[in-house]
């Protein structure tokens, strides 16, 4: 007995002796103070730079510099947090008690170095593209014109698929001339019309290619890809030019190039502004069919622009106050009345998405009180829910509708993923109103609740999408990954906090509904890697916590916190609070009126998913190795 008692305090003083040392090294560390009854938010996610927005023209080479070279305290707090982790690796106790303990702190380990490093970003690149040959496009070799034929012919008697949802979306009202255009050309075609062509070809073949014949559909996304990639952002303002440009930008967003999206997207807007498709006294000029294309046109602009400022942490670039036109889509021929709700629903869901982008996270909001941000997020909440509702009517009304025409399957992607984005996004806002004061968790009722109902949405919209490879994965892009999908997040922090074994494993279900998906994109593959990392972590750290018997496993639940509240998922609770006061044996939280705590739990949370930029290829490597 004497002799266990012995090791115990010659333990604790090599501890003690490994923090002084550590202190010794990094005098300028923010220390919380003892004796305080107040809980200190400390996260390494404090920067409010998106890793999403950090890419230049360069093509092909990464972005040279830390991210955060301008930011010391956050460079500190990182490294004080990195040596901490040293010592906590190089203890033998945690190898003793369990090796998934030790992958799993590993893991974390890792994820933190990420924060220090720069985001991978390449510009406008896609991965198929080639150099332009001499001679321009024209010399790029196009799918067999017979089997193009065969398909224009068979679409014209089939049910409506995505491709002739595509050509009334962006206002293609002849398809197959701009084919004969590019395929027999009796003059020069544009780079325009190109795009339009081999975009389109790519969505049909996509469809209605039997098995055995994708080389048709790689020469067209060869085709696309090098185009836009070449692509002038300069040509003059006409309608073809600006439906290339949207038609690339749908397409990038597609294969997960958000920032290539954004980029192509605003050259179509500014197309449009300086057109004048947003005022009402440039359509005078023109019949009724060509205003209802501008209209079109300029609504899709619109749409992307709002939608992308919470993935890409930017402005929009249009301003409401400079429009005065309807904000309806004039549709024509036997889809109108379905994709006319449609995209009413997505006009006023990407709008709301961009408010609240500039209410609560841009730097200004982030910037204004706590309370002030609470107060903004309420009435945030309350219009969500009506436009939930809205939304759930047309959505209703659209599925009813295409079900009887048994249209394709990915036509689904853009009708029943609008629900799960909704959700994501009113669990951004309710994160930005604290949980009452007392409570187990900093995450409100609200928030959680979301959470869980955004989880169960996908659960469901994806396992409709199992059969279709591609569905899956553009669903993946355009749901999870284009509008971060914070109730991951949301739901791992909570489970961290109160070791919540039905969320524990509802966050296990969405991690693997996305894995299979690794060979589909660069970001899908990240995501599913993050996702399982993150999910083990959590059904790790609720082991540890749950089962502190003995000393080794104190010291794996400490390391544990140590990591998670230097990541911005678990805050340094209060070590003086009374025993009487704690529930389950988990800390109470105390609201410190000094400390924006909103804050850094907001843009921890956003720049959480700026990791999908980063390398992660070797996280969780030793896992997949052991299994």
């Amino acid at each position: 007995m004497y002799t266990v008692c012995e090791q115990k305090i010659d333990r604790i003083e090599t501890r003690l002796e490994n923090i002084e040392a550590l202190l010794r090294d990094s005098p300028h560390q923010p220390i919380p103070a003892p004796a305080t009854r107040t809980t200190q938010y400390h996260s390494i996610f404090l920067s409010t730079v998106d890793t999403g927005t950090t890419s230049t023209p360069d093509f092909g080479t990464p972005d040279a510099g830390s991210v955060f070279g301008s930011n010391s305290v956050i460079t500190q707090q990182t490294s004080f947090a990195n040596e901490l982790i040293e010592d906590v690796m190089q203890r033998n106790s945690l190898q003793d008690v369990d090796p998934r303990m030790s992958e799993a702190l590993a893991n974390l380990r890792q994820i933190m170095e990420l924060q220090r490093q720069s985001p991978i970003t390449y510009g406008p690149r896609f991965p198929l593209q080639q150099i332009l040959p001499p001679g321009g496009l024209r010399q790029l070799e196009m799918p067999p014109i017979d089997v193009v034929v065969s398909l224009l012919k068979g679409i014209k008697s089939s049910t409506p698929g995505l491709f002739t949802f595509l050509c009334y979306f962006f206002a293609i009202k002849d398809f197959s001339k701009l084919c004969r255009q590019v395929y027999f050309p009796t003059e020069d075609f544009s780079d325009a019309v190109f795009i339009i062509v081999n975009i389109g070809l790519y969505y049909l073949f996509l469809e209605c290619l039997p098995e055995g014949h994708n080389s048709y559909l790689h020469t067209a996304r060869i085709n696309l890809e090098t185009a836009l990639a070449n692509i002038n952002l300069f040509m003059p303002t006409t309608i073809e030019n600006i439906q290339a440009l949207l038609l690339g930008s749908f397409y990038a967003t597609d294969v997960c190039r958000p920032l290539v999206a954004w980029q192509l997207n605003t050259a179509a807007t500014l197309m449009c502004q300086m057109a004048g498709f947003h005022r009402k006294n440039s359509y005078v000029m023109h019949g009724p069919e060509e205003a209802d294309t501008r209209a079109i046109l300029f609504w899709h602009t619109y749409m992307v622009d709002k939608a992308m400022s919470i993935r890409l942490g930017r402005a929009s670039v249009i301003q409401d106050l400079e429009i005065d036109i309807p904000r309806s889509f004039n549709f024509h021929g036997n889809l109108s009345l379905e994709t006319r709700a449609l995209t009413a629903t997505w006009l006023r869901g990407a709008s709301f998405q961009s408010r609240v982008y500039e209410q609560l996270l841009c730097p200004a909001a982030l910037a204004r009180p706590t309370t002030e941000i609470a107060e903004r997020a309420r009435l945030l909440a309350h219009e969500c829910h009506q436009i939930e509702i809205e939304a759930k009517e047309s959505r209703e009304l659209a599925i009813a509708s295409l079900e009887k025409m048994k249209t394709s399957p990915l036509v689904d992607i853009y009708v029943k993923g609008d629900q799960v984005q909704l959700l994501s996004t009113m669990t951004l806002i309710y994160q930005a109103i604290p949980a009452p004061e007392g409570s187990r968790s900093r995450i409100c009722d609200e928030c959680i609740e979301t959470a869980r109902r955004a989880t169960y949405a996908h659960l469901e919209c994806i396992g409709s999408l199992q059969n279709n490879a591609f569905a899956r994965t553009s669903y993946i892009h355009r749901n999870l990954v284009l509008t971060p999908f914070a109730p991951f997040f949301i739901l791992f922090c909570y489970i961290i906090e109160t070791l919540a074994t039905e969320d524990l494993e509802l966050l296990q279900e969405f991690s693997t509904s996305i894995q299979g998906c690794d060979n589909a994109s660069a970001a899908t593959a990240k995501l599913a890697k993050l996702c399982r990392v993150i999910s083990d972590v959590a059904a790790l750290y609720v082991e540890a916590k749950s089962h502190q018997q003995g000393d080794a496993m104190e010291d794996i639940g400490g390391e544990f916190d140590t990591y998670l509240s230097q990541l911005g998922f678990l805050p340094v609770a209060d070590q003086t609070v009374d025993d009487n006061v704690r529930v389950d044996n988990m800390p109470v939280l105390v609201e410190d009126p000094q400390v924006s705590q909103v804050t850094d739990w907001m843009s921890g949370s956003r720049n959480w998913f700026g990791l999908l930029d980063y390398d992660v290829s070797q996280i969780g490597e030793h896992d997949q190795q052991q299994i």
